[in-house]
């Protein structure tokens, strides 16, 4: 060929109707496609192990996986060929020089790959919502493979790029396959070797399908995106057997203790977040704390429900006269909803909890009636509003019939109408027979829901009293004094 155009015009024809370009082109997609399936097995399970385990030489191993993304592809290829070579420990199985041999080294090329993105992504999702998951009942690696399955897209990217590697390297599948016609050679081999010949008809041709071919991947990916992001119709959610979430059992024993906390203390390093703080939590309370931001309400809330390490006591008690432990729960002041319909992250809560599958139904069905969202439940659970994903959050931990709800904020950052929504939520638990422990920076919110507040500064227990005791009783300690003084100052 002499010319551009000449050479341009020979690829179009040869994209057309060429069957050798067609067979090179579904054996590179073979090979590749099988390798970043089998690099995915490995990958994905892997990043998402690297995520969450705590052993020693983590971060040594950490370190290696980093690394071998800049393995070069011929040295991928030259110790691939060594373990499968005659004189290899390898050499027995005799698949050197064979599409088989190929998708071992693309294999080891894109799993590292794949594992250290995932590892990142993970850890990207956990730092936005594994406290709430974990407080649902999820184990760690449970945790992680439900953040792949949230971010669906990003394992998709991660896929994408893993196979855009291996279809577009050239020294691994050159050293272990030897370019065979008709048996080892893809798209990558010829177009190096026949433009090195100067056939440079063919080796545009098979460019321009390695291009389309990635970009049909990427145009599919953006379809699968388009369409996760649509609201789908779905039939009505079907009618659920009757359920009883609440708790009838036998009348509950008068102000029974549920948990008692002796000079409980958590640290954040340097930082003493809790400081020493004794308080215990009666059944049928509905316990305010309030104080200003960094006074340890939100730490106070995730320790009395066992998500952080503490130093000091802090006893639950069995329920009387049931005999067993109370159950808790916890609604966050942002909650963390997958990347799934409403119905399925109420289905998610419970499935986390050990609920079995007969009653999940049941339980769902109850619950999204129970807060107003049983119309919207085929919808994406992030496409709601604020106040309906408030709503939401609080239907997934009723359905797990708590003893115990604690509320961080439940209705920060609402509007007033969404403000009375959650709650009246909130004082129908109540009235369940739900005991409740909740923040809130509105006063007049801890007036209306509370039997008893207790006023938070700097990680200490400053004053808790009686409702009725607190606004109106005697005198409170300056800092709490000072502190309704700020936000009463009308009075």
């Amino acid at each position: 060929m002499h010319t551009l155009t000449d050479s341009w015009a020979l690829a179009w024809h040869l994209v057309q109707a060429d069957p050798e370009l067609l067979g090179i082109t579904a054996l590179s997609l073979r090979i590749s496609g099988t390798a970043t399936a089998v690099g995915a097995l490995v990958g994905l399970l892997l990043g998402a192990w690297l995520a969450v385990a705590r052993f020693p030489g983590q971060g040594l191993l950490v370190w290696l996986l980093n690394t071998l993304l800049a393995l070069p592809a011929v040295v991928v290829g030259l110790l691939v060929y060594l373990l499968l070579s005659r004189a290899g420990p390898l050499g027995a199985l005799g698949i050197l020089f064979t599409p088989t041999a190929m998708v071992v080294a693309q294999s080891v090329l894109v799993t590292p790959l794949i594992a250290a993105l995932t590892r990142r992504l993970v850890l990207a999702a956990l730092a936005e919502g594994g406290d709430q998951l974990r407080a649902l009942g999820a184990r760690p690696f449970a945790a992680a493979l439900l953040m792949l399955v949230h971010d669906r897209l990003g394992v998709a990217t991660v896929l994408l790029t893993a196979f855009a590697r291996a279809i577009a390297e050239v020294g691994a599948v050159m050293i272990v396959g030897g370019n065979i016609a008709g048996v080892t050679r893809v798209m990558t081999t010829t177009i190096a070797l026949e433009t090195s010949k100067g056939d440079l008809g063919l080796a545009l041709a098979l460019g321009c399908v390695l291009l389309a071919v990635v970009g049909a991947v990427n145009g599919a990916i953006g379809l699968l995106h388009w369409l996760g992001g649509r609201v789908p119709p779905g039939p009505p959610p079907q009618p659920a057997p009757a359920v009883d979430l609440q708790r009838q059992a036998a009348p509950m024993a008068a102000a029974a203790p549920l948990i008692v906390a002796e000079q409980l203390s958590v640290r954040f390093g340097p930082v003493l977040a809790l400081d020493a703080i004794s308080l215990t939590l009666q059944r049928g309370d509905r316990l305010v704390l309030v104080g200003a931001n960094g006074s340890g309400k939100t730490t106070l809330l995730q320790a009395l429900h066992g998500l952080l390490p503490s130093a000091g006591r802090c006893t639950r008690l069995a329920l009387q006269p049931e005999g067993r432990l109370p159950r808790t729960a916890m609604v966050f002041q942002r909650p963390f909803l997958l990347r799934l319909s409403v119905w399925r992250n109420v289905w998610v809560g419970l499935w986390l909890a050990g609920v079995p599958a007969a009653e999940r139904h049941a339980r769902c069905h109850a619950a999204l009636a129970r807060v107003g969202l049983l119309a919207q439940a085929h919808r994406p659970a992030r496409a709601l509003s604020g106040g309906q994903q408030q709503r939401l959050g609080l239907a997934r931990a009723w359905s797990l019939q708590p003893d115990i709800l604690f509320l961080d904020e439940p209705t920060a950052s609402l509007d007033p109408g969404a403000q009375r929504e959650i709650e009246a939520l909130v004082q129908a638990l109540a009235a369940d027979g739900v005991t409740l422990v909740m923040s809130t920076h509105h006063l007049g919110q801890a007036r209306r829901l509370a039997t008893r507040v207790a006023y938070l500064q700097g990680g200490r227990l400053v004053v808790e009293r009686g409702v009725a005791q607190f606004f109106d009783g005697a005198p409170l300690p300056p800092p709490a004094a000072q502190f309704l003084l700020g936000e009463l100052g009308w009075r």
